[in-house]
């Protein structure tokens, strides 16, 4: 069962101690990383479309959501990784 409280107050608690956590810190890494697929992934999915052959702007549409779906992803597991994994 997860207990949302303990997550929530967990959150809200942040102090210079949970740096020295490697999930924190990976995590954080993660969520960078995520967030910046986020940010280009327009760019990405337009050169991903260019190398399909017969390229339309319907798999230009196709391949925009897989890869913002795959960024999200990205960001919400280095969030959750920052966050829930407390040593």
């Amino acid at each position: 069962m997860i207990n949302f409280g303990y997550i929530i107050s967990a959150f809200f608690e942040w102090n210079w101690q949970r740096f020295k956590s490697p999930y924190v810190i990976c995590g954080l890494i993660v969520m960078a990383i995520g967030i910046i697929l986020l940010i280009f992934s327009n760019k990405i999915a337009y050169h991903i479309t260019l190398k399909i052959k017969d390229a339309d702007d319907k798999k230009l549409a196709n391949v925009g959501l897989i890869v913002k779906g795959v960024a999200f992803v990205f960001a919400l597991i280095g969030a959750l990784l920052a966050v829930l994994f407390i040593s």
